[in-house]
């Protein structure tokens, strides 16, 4: 018979991009709201490539998970819906394959765009 395994603890989050920063990421997993001491977040799993908070980040980049109350992420959250979605296949496709820019202005408001190369 087998043992039985046991793990506690949290599930891995993204620091905040401080004010007039910028960071790199991937859309890698689940997009969904979850209840935290805080209130409602939006949650997205991503891989982290680029952040001035970490001094090391790996080129295959850190699995994490983006977590906020802000605008940008309920605007996000509500664009990648799966209504939305159907009206929107190039933004599914960017949301599944592209590298995105979350940055942040001074003024601490986020806003994101996708990285085009080619």
């Amino acid at each position: 018979m087998g043992k039985d395994h046991f793990s506690f603890g949290t599930e891995p989050r993204m620091r905040a991009v401080p004010e007039g920063k910028s960071a790199e990421l991937k859309f890698s997993g689940t997009i969904s709201t979850k209840d935290t001491e805080w209130g409602e977040k939006y949650t997205f799993e991503i891989t982290l490539y680029s952040h001035p908070s970490y001094e090391s980040i790996p080129k295959e980049g850190i699995k994490t998970n983006w977590e906020s109350k802000s605008q940008l992420a309920e605007q996000l959250f509500n664009a990648t819906s799966p209504e939305a979605i159907e009206k929107n296949p190039k933004l599914a496709n960017a949301i599944k394959n592209d590298i995105w820019v979350l940055a942040r202005s001074e003024e601490g408001t986020y806003f994101i765009d996708n990285k085009l190369t080619g």
